[in-house]
């Protein structure tokens, strides 16, 4: 669902990765937060995954049954670590 938020958008929304600065600014705390894992996935698919077999690595090294909050406040402490799990 995050993915497609960033790709498509939700609900009608625009893609996330269409922000404007000022959208972004708007949504800053939803968009920083979520950030990190689109920017794991983007990584992914330059690597010649695609976004499926991305997210389903994310999902391993964090945990099949781990909250999108967990998983991503993990990625966020990982990021400020210099750690990749993925």
């Amino acid at each position: 669902m995050l993915w497609n938020e960033y790709e498509q958008g939700l609900g009608g929304q625009k893609a996330a990765k269409f922000y404007t600065n000022r959208e972004r600014g708007v949504n800053k705390h939803t968009y920083s937060r979520r950030k990190v894992f689109w920017d794991a996935v983007e990584i992914l698919i330059q690597r010649n995954h695609i976004a499926e077999t991305a997210i389903d690595r994310i999902q391993k090294a964090y945990g099949q049954n781990t909250s999108v909050t967990k998983v991503i406040n993990e990625m966020r402490q990982d990021k400020k670590r210099g750690i990749v799990r993925f």
